[in-house]
């Protein structure tokens, strides 16, 4: 690609100009499976996986963003040879992935991530494993810092618990050397399954687990009281089956799936229960953003701050254990960094 861009990006609601939607795997994936019990709800899933991500890029398209896209993970012959997990296809990119100022931060070197080195700028790209080799210590890709857990806010940097202590130590040490005031707060999981800035003073979240007097000072913030996981029975009864890792709604008595996911799909699940993805959304500006689904409360409380939601349905958010916000990453926002406290 010879028209490489350059990152920009402040906050997770300025004006949006080009993004990178995930992709999962390519159609014929699961072709050679026998057994069709478990072959056709895997199909489905590929392919209403598939439809879902275009209604997201649609909507990107259609704010006036360019959109690219991930390549599928394809089939390989010796993904299936030894019982081991097959490697997780790029359709979560924020993951793996921090956009901030000029530069993209990244904390995998699998090779379905290579797409970035080809839409990008090379002086844009950081390693995290060689920066962090530099700095004494070699992390794994789990213990790294990416755009799933660090909340960028203008010049504010919120960090979770859930990064790596050491590992977070060297996030808060790196990012005050770039001029941000970084915050931690005690997030069960990643930071974008528990809130969402929205824009400045208008904030979603899921528990009143942050000092919010702290971190967002003045702020109006929607508390989404009772989003619980206990409401829905159908979980209940699954959770042990699976270990809490990965639910397939109409498909929790087909042993023989749970069978094949548990085996060589493991790594491509988490955990369900870290994330209600009525708090996963992706803003295009100040003025809209993506949603997954509707939820009067935050309907109501989008309306009241003259933000447009628009719904763009993940049906398999619980297999792949993200939300809108997990499937994209935005590479460049209008706008200057901001102090908006």
């Amino acid at each position: 690609m010879s028209d490489k861009i350059r990152i920009s990006t402040h906050t997770p609601f300025q004006p949006l100009e080009s993004v990178l939607v995930g992709q999962g795997v390519s159609d014929n994936f699961f072709d050679w499976i026998k057994d069709d019990k478990i072959r056709s709800p895997l199909q489905k899933i590929v392919e209403e996986t598939r439809e879902d991500l275009e209604g997201i890029k649609k909507a990107c398209k259609d704010f006036g963003a360019t959109v690219y896209q991930t390549t599928p993970l394809e089939p390989a012959q010796d993904l299936f040879v030894n019982k081991t997990a097959i490697p997780v296809p790029p359709i979560q990119p924020r993951d793996v992935h921090l956009t901030l100022d000029d530069k993209v931060y990244c904390s995998s070197t699998e090779e379905v991530w290579n797409y970035i080195n080809e839409i990008v700028h090379a002086d844009c790209i950081v390693n995290l494993f060689e920066l962090t080799y530099k700095n004494g210590r070699q992390y794994n890709a789990g213990e790294m810092i990416n755009g799933a857990s660090c909340y960028k806010v203008g010049n504010r940097i919120i960090i979770p618990n859930i990064v790596d202590k050491t590992m977070r130590q060297f996030g808060i040490e790196f990012f005050k050397q770039k001029g941000y005031d970084v915050i931690e707060t005690s997030d069960p999981g990643h930071s974008d399954g528990c809130m969402s800035v929205l824009k400045p003073g208008v904030l979603v979240s899921l528990l009143d687990i942050i000092n919010y007097e702290k971190t967002f000072p003045s702020w109006e913030v929607l508390t989404l009281e009772g989003q619980s996981w206990s409401r829905v029975n159908e979980w209940i009864n699954f959770k042990n089956k699976s270990k809490g890792r990965w639910w397939i709604p109409g498909e929790e008595s087909n042993d023989y799936l749970g069978e094949f996911i548990n085996t060589w799909l493991s790594k491509w699940t988490g955990l369900v229960e870290e994330t209600i993805f009525d708090v996963n959304m992706f803003s295009l500006s100040e003025e809209y953003v993506l949603v997954n689904n509707y939820n009067k409360i935050v309907f109501d409380y989008l309306k009241k701050h003259k933000i447009e939601p628009i719904i763009c349905p993940m049906r398999h958010r619980y297999f792949w254990d993200g939300g809108i916000h997990c499937f994209t990453l935005d590479l460049q926002r209008k706008g200057l960094r901001e102090d908006y406290f």
